[in-house]
């Protein structure tokens, strides 16, 4: 068991806030955009959406509070998806380096890694139920219906296998 729990999830909220940070001011650098425009090409990801749950619930655990079991759980299917369908479907072929490489490795890798071993090792877990998981399945769902949707009117898909254009709805759904 982690000893102390706060602390642990001040510096995952920490590590959130100063990766989502400097990833909008890189954004902000490469499209000439707004922290506005920033921030609304970088919420076109999914990793993004689930970053900013893991750093808003970190940061109320380092605040002292304690949310309840499934309020924890959803965060951690949330993040594990995130490093789940990076390492599997998109991180070939990317040669990223310097900065960019680790704002990646970051988001990707290090605060899903971080925070699903602090939610093992550190958050009660007791009561969690098999609606908790359809509860926070409606999540990446409701983010996909966004991202379709948004795609569909501006043209840009975050992500391949969300490209209703190329795939067609029943390739989507697969």
């Amino acid at each position: 068991m982690i000893q102390n729990t706060r602390a642990v999830a001040g510096v995952i909220a920490l590590a959130v806030s100063v990766t989502l940070c400097v990833r909008t001011g890189m954004t902000m650098q490469e499209n000439g955009a707004s922290v506005a425009g920033a921030l609304w090409i970088d919420y076109r990801f999914f990793t993004i959406w689930a970053n900013t749950l893991v750093g808003l619930v970190c940061a109320a655990i380092a605040l002292g509070r304690v949310p309840p079991h499934w309020l924890t759980a959803g965060p951690a299917l949330a993040i594990a998806l995130v490093a789940g369908v990076y390492h599997a479907l998109l991180a070939e072929g990317r040669n990223l380096t310097g900065l960019d490489l680790v704002v990646d490795t970051m988001l990707h890798t290090v605060v899903p890694a971080a925070f699903i071993l602090f939610w093992i090792l550190a958050l009660p877990k007791g009561r969690l139920a098999w609606r908790d998981l359809i509860i926070w399945s409606a999540y990446p769902i409701a983010y996909s219906i966004y991202a379709i949707l948004r795609g569909t009117f501006d043209g840009v898909h975050p992500y391949f296998f969300l490209n209703v254009d190329q795939l067609g709805a029943g390739g989507v759904a697969l």
